[in-house]
């Protein structure tokens, strides 16, 4: 090994030895002590060695820093059978329905009392018509989904709040910046699907005092309900500028048993009061109206409110003339068609734009359109308002009844707009000489016809071309008999040649378009029987077949103060509608809105 190991081993051999001298004694010793020390040290050496063997395998498991990591224990879950048990305070969520409908208790003109719905739609004509899977041709598709309607929208992901007021008709709301969620669905207990009762809403906005015992009659709803109702108000009348909601509920399990559920009363100066029913029946006032804003939406919701506005009474006449309409109004009528707005409706729209002589080029900035219509309990379908809304002053047009009888549309100041001269007012005729220079058929002269001539069968019926007061029924030697109107536009139409008047005419009368005022004959200047149709503006002869003049009626006196009243009346309608849909909006928004966002 070298010269340090044969010094060791040499040593070695001579501890053998017998050598027993003091001398030796001490190196003896020292060797030995010296020999135990390094066994005892190469004993220590051998056993670390060994336990660094024995523990090497190991070392490729790293000992963990901190508390020692326990393996997780995932333990058997036993599937839970769902039970089919009633719940109770379920989760609200708003279903798909019209926010723009009202269902009103109103008094008719016989004196009845009927439930009337009225709709109030809103078209922004500049904006492209939503889309409907339906049916690919507009006018035809008049059962449509309302696409705009706020509850159509509330149960798509992700909405926002203030996409959710904005087609309320309503534009956005200042407050409404929170994005509408679902909530975590991830701990819903499902049980099998209850019927819910249905409820429905009906509103009291009476012109004069109403007894709840008349308004009962025409809900369905027991007397007894009406006397713990009137008990609860204070009060068995609804009076002028008053408001009465009513929610009615029908439990499925009594279809024969309707029952007042919520009542909310506004006084004349906006005191607002809600009543809710007790279990014993009686009526208690309640501060917090979030329940009942929820039946409203659910009211709005039912399957029967849409109903009501669908494309009832249309035949296949009035879906052609809709189509024609196309050519004139794409725009409107492909609106009116994706709003599910009924035909009659459409058509009345288009024909009131006709008289007034309104169009839309292609490129012109279209308006916006309001308007309100209604479905009477019959099921009568008509146009109650109509407001265009563009750069320039709004144009509002009303339906309403005057002495005649007959409904026709009047704007604001009471002038009526639904009605033009009619450029030809004997069915049978057919025109002869028209307006202008021609040779006198009898005096064989050049002169100026100031009328135009319809040939027509001795005896025929003439009508008014328009409203208006009868001022002179004779004869003279060029016209024969004749009979002469004053229309309320400033200008009269005469009918001359004349057989005779009917019966009981007599001059002073007011005339309505439309009505037989004489009969075809063949007085004074005549070749033969026809009509001489005359029409003078002022001072000045015009062209009755050409000329579009106003032929209604200009409302005046009590007429017009009852025209003014029901303008009225249709406002506060309209107005009750968008403040149900802000309500209905914002309810759905905080329905859908996670509690902690909630303001």
């Amino acid at each position: 090994m070298g010269a340090r190991g044969s010094t060791v081993a040499v040593r070695d051999e001579s501890c053998v030895s017998h050598d027993l001298s003091p001398g030796s004694s001490r190196l003896k010793t020292r060797r030995f002590w010296m020999r135990s020390s390094g066994c005892a040290i190469a004993a220590i050496l051998l056993v670390t060695l060994s336990s660094t063997a024995l523990l090497e395998p190991l070392s490729d498991v790293a000992s963990p820093i901190g508390p020692e990591q326990k393996k997780p224990v995932v333990l058997a879950r036993t599937r839970r059978q769902s039970v089919a048990s009633p719940k109770k305070a379920r989760l609200w969520m708003p279903r798909t329905g019209r926010s723009e409908t009202l269902d009103l208790v109103e008094r008719m003109g016989d004196g009845s009392i009927s439930q009337t719905s009225y709709f109030d739609i809103s078209l922004d004509l500049n904006e492209n018509a939503p889309s409907s899977s339906t049916s690919s041709t507009p006018v035809v598709a008049q059962g449509a989904d309302s696409s705009a309607s706020s509850f159509d929208l509330v149960l798509k992901d992700a909405l926002d709040a203030r996409q959710l007021l904005r087609h309320s008709g309503l534009g956005y709301a200042a407050d409404a910046t929170k994005a509408v969620r679902f909530a975590d669905q991830s701990n819903v207990t499902v049980t099998p699907a209850q019927e819910a009762m249905p409820v429905r809403r009906v509103v009291s906005l009476p012109v004069q005092p109403e007894r709840l015992r008349d308004i009962k009659g025409v809900i369905g709803v027991s007397e007894q309900d009406f006397a713990q109702l009137a008990f609860g108000l204070g009060a068995d009348i609804v009076r002028k500028g008053e408001q009465l909601d009513l929610i009615i509920g029908q439990r499925p399990a009594r279809p024969g048993l309707s029952e007042i559920l919520f009542a909310r009363h506004v006084a004349a100066d906006g005191r607002e009061r809600l009543l809710a029913r007790c279990d014993d029946g009686h009526f208690q006032l309640v501060t917090d109206h979030r329940p009942y804003d929820r039946m409203v939406a659910e009211a709005l919701a039912h399957p029967a409110a849409e109903a009501r506005s669908g494309p009832a009474q249309a035949v296949p006449k009035d879906i052609a003339a809709l189509q024609d309409a196309a050519a004139d109004y794409p725009k409107l009528i492909e609106h009116l068609a994706r709003r599910n707005v009924p035909v009659k409706v459409s058509l009345q729209i288009v024909q009131l734009l006709r008289a007034n002589g309104i169009h839309w080029s292609k490129t012109a900035d279209v308006p916006q359109l309001d308007f309100v219509f209604r479905t009477a309990e019959r099921g009568e379908q008509e146009l109650v308002s109509v407001t265009l809304k563009g750069k320039g002053r709004d144009r509002r047009f009303y339906r309403y009844v005057s002495d005649s009888g007959k409904p026709e549309f009047f704007d604001d100041a009471g002038h009526s707009v639904s009605k033009t001269l009619m450029h030809k007012p004997v069915s049978a005729g057919q025109l002869g000489d028209g307006f202008g220079w021609r040779v006198h058929p009898i005096l064989r002269t050049r002169k100026f016809h100031n009328g135009v001539d319809y040939r027509a069968p001795m005896g025929s019926p003439i009508v008014a071309a328009g409203d208006g007061v009868v001022v002179k029924i004779g004869s003279e030697g060029g016209y024969g008999k004749y009979i002469r109107i004053q229309h309320d536009g400033g200008y009269t139409t005469t009918y001359a040649h004349i057989e005779g008047t009917p019966k009981g005419l007599t001059v002073g009368d007011h005339v309505a378009q439309g009505q037989v005022i004489a009969y075809v004959g063949s007085t004074g200047l005549s070749t033969g029987p026809h009509l001489y149709y005359e029409l003078r503006v002022g001072d000045t002869y015009k062209d009755p077949t050409k000329v579009e003049m106003p032929a209604g009626t200009t409302l005046r006196g009590r007429a017009l103060e009852e025209f003014r009243q029901q303008i009225g009346r249709v406002e506060t309608i309209a107005s009750t509608i968008r403040a149900t849909a802000t309500s209905v909006a914002h309810s759905a928004a905080s329905a859908l809105t996670p509690v902690g966002e909630r303001k």
